[in-house]
């Protein structure tokens, strides 16, 4: 069973402005791939910029609407699975 992980972090003025999506794969979250998206959906580098808060899958969909919504998070969530050695 897959386990995802939605982290939503916001800009200086409180509203979010990007999403890090973590495939919870094995015991070491050091080794869990990631990826960070903008909103607007462009890939960014994953950093380790404080999270706000965890979202479940729909709101992070939502979150993405303006870049797709879920086929958007969808495409980011299956080049996560091609990073995990299987």
């Amino acid at each position: 069973m897959e386990r995802w992980t939605f982290l939503v972090i916001a800009g200086p003025d409180g509203s979010p402005t990007q999403l890090r999506v973590l495939l919870r794969d094995g015991d070491d979250p050091a080794r869990w791939p990631a990826a960070q998206v903008g909103l607007d959906g462009s890939d960014l580098p994953v950093d380790d910029v404080a999270h706000d808060y965890e979202a479940p899958e729909w709101q992070a969909a939502q979150l993405l609407e303006s870049a797709g919504g879920a086929a958007r998070l969808d495409r980011v969530k299956d080049g996560l699975r091609s990073r995990v050695a299987g």
